[in-house]
């Protein structure tokens, strides 16, 4: 595994979204919508920083047919308890890869009458995003890191199989690091 970003740079990238975060919603109905399960990391240690008074946190699960080359291709496996309409949303993802996810998820949170609809993510993967999709995803307002290499990542939350989640640290996966569990 090779180090890509270190703790350091972990904290402070994410105490500083939480600052701006904080300071652009001061007043708002927040309701940080997590996308299970690679968010669980960047939101939990996002959200314990947020100095708002009123935020609320809720979790979607999102599942494609065929690796999801349109919206009739996803289906949500959980979707939200919370009440969606007239509220401010910042929809918190640890990548944003293809963007086919977050369209899918965009139009879902759109249908149900979110007053605004921002992003928050990790990792802004630049390379695959899909360009049918680039528009109804937009720029993400905040973006912890950029990373427009081609190498797997992993750690904090970025899993291999399902492994490699608890890393504190974010990898880009090697060779040799490509076994199989």
């Amino acid at each position: 595994m090779k180090p890509l970003f270190p703790q350091s740079d972990i904290h402070a990238r994410i105490t500083a979204l939480a600052q701006q975060i904080s300071q652009d919603y001061k007043g708002k109905d927040l309701l940080l919508v997590g996308l299970l399960k690679g968010c669980t990391v960047f939101m939990s240690h996002l959200l314990v920083q947020l100095t708002l008074e009123k935020v609320e946190i809720d979790f979607m699960t999102v599942s494609s047919y065929k690796h999801g080359t349109k919206s009739s291709d996803f289906k949500f496996v959980q979707d939200l308890d919370s009440r969606v309409k007239d509220r401010d949303i910042l929809i918190v993802e640890d990548i944003i890869d293809t963007g086919k996810t977050l369209a899918f998820t965009i139009e879902h949170l759109k249908t149900l009458g979110a007053k605004s609809i921002e992003l928050a993510v990790f990792v802004n993967k630049t390379t695959n995003l899909a360009p049918d999709f680039a528009s109804a995803v937009g720029q993400p307002k905040y973006v912890g890191f950029k990373y427009h290499d081609t190498p797997f990542i992993i750690g904090f939350g970025f899993d291999y199989n399902g492994y490699y989640r608890n890393l504190p640290e974010v990898y880009q996966m090697e060779e040799q690091d490509f076994i199989d569990k």
